[in-house]
């Protein structure tokens, strides 16, 4: 069973990735991705013990000491979009730009080129979980709850197509 967790705007919440950590004990993931906004180094190390695979986001100002601890805990750290193989599936990564709109446009047209099995982004601090043909939709919405009343992320299943809002 091809799984992931899908995570993103945690913004330095150390407690909240420690819950998502900590729950993460229970799920059977291949891979966490992260759709941006991690912020610190110190809040990236706390996702090591994963394969994680992440994205800038646009309040990720250190991004010379983020990349260096990527590589020292063994995450994969890029600009967006990112693109990533998780078992047979392709899996299209990317923060977002400015509002709301363009960036869920973007995600949809992602989607609807029919060449991934998976669009995740994030920026928007909203869910929005969404099949298009063969492809699935997800924001997350943010693990750190900021600009949102709730702290969420996501489980994935890749073979069925369907996603988990689970929140915090």
């Amino acid at each position: 069973m091809a799984r992931v967790a899908v995570v993103s705007d945690s913004h330095d919440s150390l407690e909240a990735i420690r819950l998502f950590v900590n729950s993460l004990k229970n799920e059977n993931v291949e891979a966490v991705i992260h759709a941006g906004d991690i912020i610190s180094p110190f809040a990236l190390r706390m996702f090591s013990g994963y394969r994680l695979y992440a994205v800038f986001g646009n309040n990720d100002g250190e991004k010379l000491l983020l990349k260096k601890t990527a590589d020292e805990i063994g995450a994969v750290l890029s600009e967006q979009p990112m693109l990533v193989r998780v078992g047979s599936f392709d899996i299209a990564v990317l923060h977002g730009v400015d509002g709301l709109d363009v960036s869920r446009r973007l995600a949809r047209a992602l989607a609807k080129s029919g060449e991934f099995r998976l669009v995740v982004y994030g920026h928007t601090h909203r869910v929005d979980v969404e099949r298009i043909g063969d492809a699935l939709v997800v924001n997350p919405g943010t693990l750190s709850g900021y600009l949102a009343e709730k702290r969420t992320f996501a489980i994935v299943d890749l073979e069925k197509l369907e996603a988990e809002i689970v929140e915090l």
